[in-house]
């Protein structure tokens, strides 16, 4: 009998420690997840921006572009991918939704300034 207990008891320590270690990297994943979404670039205040609005990869360019068109953008080009559209900054008092389909909005203000396409001619100081 006593055996037969201690097999039981560390078979469920087992199943106990599997599920804690899962647990904790599940953690640490929607930790991560969050802490590099709200690292993301969004519009200063008080200064108005181009957005690059970032699609689905499968989605073309016609309909990415024709989807902002139709939530109120003004698309000044494509991104560095097909399924990425620079927008024009919102006028002051204007609101824009999120296109259908848009996966995410992001000012064109420091790393997400490499989405855009426009090579600048001019070296930056």
């Amino acid at each position: 009998m006593t055996s037969g207990s201690l097999i039981g008891a560390s078979a469920n320590s087992g199943r106990v420690a599997t599920l804690r270690d899962g647990c904790i990297v599940a953690l640490a994943l929607v930790a991560v997840s969050l802490a590099a979404m709200l690292s993301l670039p969004q519009a200063p205040l008080g200064r108005a921006v181009p957005q690059a609005i970032i699609f689905p990869p499968w989605m073309p360019q016609q309909d990415a572009m024709a989807q902002s068109l139709a939530a109120g953008h003004r698309v000044l080009r494509g991104g560095i991918s097909p399924f990425i559209v620079i927008v024009a900054a919102a006028e002051a008092g204007a609101e824009t939704a999120r296109p259908r389909g848009a996966l995410l909005m992001l000012a064109l203000d420091g790393l997400a300034g490499c989405l855009d396409s426009r090579a600048s001619a001019e070296p930056s100081l």
